[in-house]
């Protein structure tokens, strides 16, 4: 991005050309079918310029189009965050840093509102009178506004009973040894599809449909966060079922590993238990708001601190600015830098 408004992105890197194959899985290395013949030209690698749409949403999401010549990975991380500030870049056609660090923050689950919606839909028409648990979550699933912050009561129960959902598939599905490899990051969108469109052939077999399927992995949502939370389900809240942690090395070291330790605290937004939100929680290690209009108006924060010391005050100075999402000003300009110093750290070579 620079001060005449264009912007563009290049995708940077060294990505090997295959002889055959794409190295998704291992080549017989008594041939030479899985060499290495060439790179990716970098001019050839994913870039924008100036795009019509004024917006380059990347969030590890798929960037290139079926029509990409190369193979880049099959590792996409889920859509959901590249959509969800897609759409937050659109609401107007000027935004402020105020709008950006917003959207840095956000915790709308894309995933979770479509699963609670689908989840209403099928159930709803099978309440019996016996069902009070059921029907006061459907009710909440109702008017769950999607957030996934750490207040939030019903995030716990949409998370629990989607992963029930997806063990069942998938278990269903390649059975109950090789579900215990499978890893794929973006299944979570086969799933939508799956519970949006009801496949027979997706259901599995001790289920006779997908509301039955749906009320069991309800039941489990509600035995699992009794375990683990208690029985008192005013204290369901997403904040005590994810935690933000920041573990060290030297955390369980006896004597000195306390002072390593940074207690855990209820997170804001989760990296994929009920489908990545913007704000991936803990998972979120830098922010960072360039303002071409000032640079010195940049804005970065980082979650703990920039000082590996326990004892120094830049130990997790910027954790509270990080919980808050609330970067602060970033010099730029070599005289901005001069007055922001608060100390000078040189490092020479031994004699």
């Amino acid at each position: 991005a620079d001060v005449k408004g264009h912007i563009g992105y290049h995708a940077a890197g060294i990505i090997p050309i295959r002889k055959s194959g794409d190295g998704s899985v291992p080549y017989d290395g008594s041939t030479n079918a899985g060499e290495w013949v060439d790179y990716i030209p970098i001019a050839k690698l994913p870039n924008l310029y100036d795009p019509p749409s004024g917006m380059i949403v990347t969030a590890n999401q798929r960037i290139v189009g079926t029509d990409y010549p190369y193979h880049l990975t099959h590792s996409w991380a889920q859509p959901y965050r590249a959509r969800r500030i897609f759409d937050l870049l659109s609401e107007k056609p000027k935004l402020s840093s105020d709008d950006f660090r917003r959207i840095l923050g956000d915790v709308y689950a894309i995933a979770g509102v479509t699963f609670t919606r689908e989840a209403v839909k099928l159930l709803r028409p099978k309440l019996t009178g016996a069902d009070e648990k059921l029907k006061a979550t459907l009710d909440a699933f109702e008017q769950w506004d999607g957030r996934v912050n750490a207040e939030s009561t019903v995030a716990p129960i949409a998370s629990q009973m989607r992963i029930a959902f997806r063990s069942k598939i998938l278990t269903a599905a390649l059975g109950p040894q090789l579900v215990k490899s499978y890893q794929w990051s973006n299944f979570d969108t086969t799933l939508d599809r799956v519970l949006k469109e009801q496949p027979a052939s997706w259901l599995p077999k001790e289920f006779a449909s997908y509301a039955d399927l749906l009320r069991a992995c309800h039941d489990e949502a509600i035995a699992a966060l009794t375990k683990n939370l208690g029985a008192d389900q005013t204290k369901w809240t997403w904040g005590a079922l994810a935690q933000v942690r920041f573990p060290h090395p030297l955390g369980p070291a006896p004597f000195i590993g306390a002072q390593f330790v940074v207690p855990p605290f209820p997170q804001n937004g989760t990296g994929g238990l009920i489908g990545a939100t913007v704000n991936v929680g803990s998972a979120v290690s830098m922010r960072l708001i360039a303002d071409p209009s000032d640079w010195d108006k940049t804005q970065h924060g980082i979650a703990l601190g920039e000082s590996g010391v326990p004892k120094n005050p830049h130990w997790t100075d910027q954790l509270a600015d990080w919980r808050a999402v609330t970067p602060r000003e970033f010099p730029f300009t070599q005289p901005a830098v001069v007055r922001a110093a608060k100390e000078t750290l040189v490092l020479e070579p031994a004699k």
